[in-house]
């Protein structure tokens, strides 16, 4: 599932190839055309109003998820300052070395996305755990 709305062109494109229809029979079924098929595949902004449209000519659902822009807490930050420390000594970075790296590779990301389960945990357990996500999204450290 598409993080960003920004990903949705992508999402399209792979369920039109798994129906094996083309841009022209989606284009038609919609009522655009194919080079607007064509450019919302490729990234550009697409309304509700046709995501609906090329959801229902693809046959699949759409969800829109709205999240509070909540001010990340002081509890989450500490965590987070802790466990980017004990991960850059365990794997011999700078702090500026690990939190690229855990960005990069999405640590971070997970630590906070997860934050109520993996704070109860201790900090070798929450780095072993962003190490393994790192390594799932392609990084090499550990």
């Amino acid at each position: 599932m598409a993080k960003r709305i920004d990903d949705i062109g992508k999402l399209f494109h792979k369920r039109r190839k798994e129906l094996g229809l083309t841009q022209e029979q989606v284009a038609e079924k919609v009522g655009v055309s194919k080079s607007e098929i064509s450019k919302i595949e490729n990234g550009r902004p697409i309304t509700f109003s046709t995501i609906n449209k090329i959801s229902e000519a693809l046959n699949v659902a759409t969800e829109v998820d709205l999240k509070s822009l909540s001010t990340t807490s002081s509890d989450i930050i500490h965590y987070i300052v802790m466990s980017l420390g004990m991960f850059a000594r365990k794997y011999n970075l700078t702090k500026k070395e690990a939190c690229n790296y855990l960005s990069r590779f999405k640590g971070l990301k997970f630590s906070i996305d997860n934050y109520e389960v993996e704070h109860q945990l201790s900090l070798e357990e929450c780095v072993d755990d962003m190490r393994a996500i790192c390594k799932q999204n392609g990084g090499i450290v550990g």
